[in-house]
């Protein structure tokens, strides 16, 4: 598939650790072949979990109402209906009170049935979202190949719903954007202190395998940044005045 190659060759050029995630929504009740669906084995589980699972074991996951375990989710996702996603974030203390200012991004209730994670590398069904788990220098570097387009890259930062809503919905609508995961993601998707995350529209992977190819090229850049070592470095004074009495052996 064109995906996979497009997934080994944003792999190869930032040398990530995971491989990018395909994702795709079904509007209608289709399972797609040879994927885990967690109810089959007696287990729920969180779309940030859904997403490193398919990472860490190159298999795709699809999730339907059954197989969903966070709450939250399930109102970002029009699997449920509820007067407020901001009550779920008010009872854990993630907002101080219902005062708070706070947006909420779903998507429209009952518009999808099913939710496919996959190994971008290896998945069969063509994604509609791009998402990538990384560090700050190659997150920055697919800022830099985004933005060696014009524009510039969305981050509307929360830090409660980062991988299965703060990225991926803008994503969704066409737009590259950033988030900085939370407690959720760090929990249950296990993802590490330095991870980070970009989504971007499957049709912007061709534009970001170009950017990261060449943006900086001429400034000599690319990832990992070569670091600046052509200089002299300056000691303590204490160090200088000690080698002044040095004597040659």
């Amino acid at each position: 598939m064109e995906w996979n190659e497009k997934g080994k060759k944003i792999s190869e050029i930032l040398k990530l650790k995971t491989p990018p995630i395909g994702i795709k929504f079904f509007e209608e009740d289709f399972l797609p072949e040879d994927v885990f669906k967690p109810s089959k084995y007696g287990l729920k589980m969180a779309v940030c979990q859904a997403m490193s699972f398919a990472r860490f074991s190159g298999r795709s996951v699809a999730l339907k109402e059954e197989d969903f375990a966070c709450p939250p989710a399930m109102l970002i996702y029009g699997l449920a209906v509820y007067d407020s996603l901001k009550e779920i974030f008010v009872s854990a203390n993630w907002l101080k009170d219902m005062d708070c200012d706070f947006k909420e991004e779903k998507l429209p209730p009952g518009k999808y049935k099913v939710f496919l994670f996959g190994d971008l590398t290896r998945m069969k069904e063509r994604p509609e979202v791009v998402q990538i788990f990384a560090n700050p220098e190659q997150i920055g570097r697919l800022i830099q190949a985004k933005t060696y387009f014009g524009g510039v890259v969305k981050a509307i930062l929360t830090a409660k719903t980062a991988s299965c809503a703060e990225a991926l919905l803008p994503a969704l609508n066409g737009e590259v954007a950033v988030a900085i995961p939370g407690a959720g993601d760090r929990v249950f998707g296990a993802l590490d202190e330095n991870e980070l995350v970009l989504a971007m529209p499957y049709e912007w992977l061709d534009k970001i395998i170009e950017g990261l190819e060449n943006a900086g090229k001429r400034a000599n850049v690319s990832y990992p940044v070569q670091r600046f070592l052509f200089f002299t470095p300056k000691y303590p004074k204490t160090y200088r005045e000690i080698a002044e009495k040095f004597k040659k052996p």
